[in-house]
């Protein structure tokens, strides 16, 4: 699908609108933000196939979300199973775990590119430790070791931001664009990056609503995420040209 270049402010009209959708129907959506944190909760105390588990099906529960917003963007009634219609529909499931597959893919990279600075770090140091009298310094080898880890730091946000931009449009795009999970992570990239501004006012002012939410021992929360998820998918329509919602069928 073809992406569309839209003005910086629609950063924070997104959100606007993403209130809107909430306030439809917020008890619905509290409701829908616990079961999706209690979820996340269990399988956070299985040991490292909890984590996995996470990364596999936070996709289908995220489309599920988004399948929520749309229902209601078609005037129709919010329901709490719309959580779990990445799970019904069997058509998407697969593509959505895929973009899970993917995502974690990413993190692998992610953790090995790590370790390999780690590594070339510790070998460098001893390389540069058995040369202490060719003047190499201490303080050398501690500047050495300082650029180092800005390099690996810049690497690092460099990835998990692309990751973020396949993941932020990819999910709506299997879900309710039905595409498959690679092409919809490419088209997601290139939205991204033709409308950097736009998202960047949008991240901005989430972080500046999140640091409110948190004021009330963090309760705040409870409508800021609903509302930013439905921001997300109001977020898509515009980007992607879908100003009239499309019902989204289970195939059997």
């Amino acid at each position: 699908m073809n992406a569309m270049r839209v003005d910086a402010g629609r950063g924070w009209g997104w959100i606007t609108e993403g209130w809107r959708l909430f306030a439809r129907a917020p008890g619905v959506w509290i409701v829908i933000l616990l079961i999706y944190l209690g979820i996340n909760m269990m399988l956070s105390l299985i040991p490292l196939i909890g984590g996995l588990a996470y990364l596999l099906l936070s996709p289908v529960l995220t489309a599920g979300i988004l399948y929520g917003a749309n229902t209601q963007a078609q005037g129709e009634t919010l329901e709490i199973s719309c959580l779990f219609r990445g799970f019904q529909d069997q058509g998407r499931m697969g593509p959505l775990v895929m973009l899970g597959l993917i995502s974690l893919a990413g993190y692998v990279l992610m953790g090995l590119i790590a370790v390999g600075f780690i590594a070339g770090g510790i070998v460098t140091s001893g390389i540069a430790l058995d040369n202490l009298e060719q003047d190499i310094t201490p303080e050398m080898i501690e500047g050495l070791f300082g650029v180092g880890f800005m390099v690996l730091m810049l690497v690092e946000l460099t990835l998990w931001a692309v990751i973020m931009m396949a993941m932020l449009y990819a999910i709506p795009l299997v879900m309710l664009g039905r595409q498959d999970a690679w092409p919809a992570v490419q088209d997601s990239i290139a939205a991204c990056w033709i409308n950097m501004l736009p998202l960047l006012v949008f991240g901005l002012m989430g972080l500046v609503l999140a640091m409110i939410a948190a004021i009330p021992f963090g309760l705040g929360f409870l409508i800021l995420w609903p509302v930013m998820a439905c921001a997300v998918y109001a977020s898509y329509r515009e980007v992607f040209a879908e100003p009239t919602p499309t019902r989204v069928t289970l195939r059997k």
